[in-house]
């Protein structure tokens, strides 16, 4: 991406600039006043995000995070599309869809009434992702930076057969400690743990989600407002989801942790998943000419 044209056609003086960031990628920067933003268009992907005045920013990327094409980077706010985990079709794709290691367009850019800014992109089908999945579609992101964050992932069906789709915005969150942080709202929701050794056992949420060993689990039927509760970073991390009744916990803890060569063995410690989705059950179809959307928006007080 030639950075002087995406300046000169999406630019906003004072607001918004392209830059070149790690690995040579072209970078979104925000800084409008209510708070400052970086989003790669390689990936569609939201990279930090802090509101004025907050001491932390509220994503965690790994140091140790490939920014190189092909490669998803470690942190943010993956966007998980048209499949969340495994291929479910078997055929060796990669985990978690394609979109996240791909290349996405700058549509728009623009500031609202309230002083944020929006930056929309997106990725339409060609050979290459029919390749991998044969359907005519156009994903659109549109990320609201104010005072509070907001990720709202369209889906267009462009031909005239239904698909399927499961999604999500597998968002690491930054915090203090992660054996400190008290994860609030899903307090008897049933979830399958996808844990080492637990073998997709069906369990019940009994009280606040915390973090003592690995977690991999996805949740069902969640309510829209979660809560993450961070003594050390004295801060409440407010997630409100729209169109998505599965939720996904994740820390790799110390072992998982160890083994990807894109995290460090600590790293765990101060990262923690909390992922809006539609997954398991929730699988979504989507009829030719129609539309689908999941979104979040994330917002950071005082503890």
């Amino acid at each position: 991406m030639d950075i002087d044209i995406l300046n000169a056609d999406f630019g906003i003086s004072g607001t918004l600039r392209f830059t070149t960031g790690r690995g040579g990628l072209t970078m979104i920067e925000i800084d409008n006043g209510l708070a400052t933003a970086l989003i790669s268009p390689y990936a569609g992907q939201v990279l930090a995000y802090r509101p004025a005045g907050a001491a932390t920013d509220l994503l965690f990327v790994s140091k140790r995070a490939y920014f190189a094409p092909g490669k998803a980077i470690k942190g943010g706010i993956p966007i998980c599309w048209p499949w969340f985990g495994a291929d479910p079709e078997g055929l060796d794709r990669p985990a978690h869809g394609f979109v996240r290691t791909w290349p996405w367009s700058i549509l728009a850019t623009s500031t609202l009434p309230s002083g944020a800014t929006r930056v929309t992109l997106g990725v339409a089908d060609d050979a290459r992702t029919r390749a991998l999945w044969p359907y005519y579609f156009n994903l659109l992101v549109e990320i609201t930076v104010g005072a509070t964050l907001g990720v709202e992932l369209i889906t267009r069906n462009a031909g005239d057969r239904t698909f399927q789709i499961t999604q999500g915005l597998h968002t690491y969150f930054s915090v203090g400690d992660a054996t400190r942080v008290r994860v609030l709202g899903l307090d008897g929701c049933s979830y399958i743990d996808k844990a080492a050794g637990a073998q997709n056992a069906i369990r019940t949420q009994e009280g606040p989600l915390t973090i003592a060993a690995e977690v991999n689990r996805i949740y069902e039927s969640v309510p829209p407002a979660l809560t993450i509760e961070d003594p050390v970073l004295e801060r409440r991390i407010r997630i409100n989801s729209r169109h998505s009744a599965t939720c996904v916990a994740w820390n790799p803890w110390v072992a998982t942790a160890r083994a990807m060569d894109d995290l460090d063995d600590e790293d765990y410690r101060i990262m923690l998943c909390v992922e809006t989705v539609n997954t398991a059950s929730e699988v979504i179809d989507v009829p030719g000419g129609g539309e689908t959307r999941v979104a979040a928006d994330y917002a950071i007080e005082p503890l």
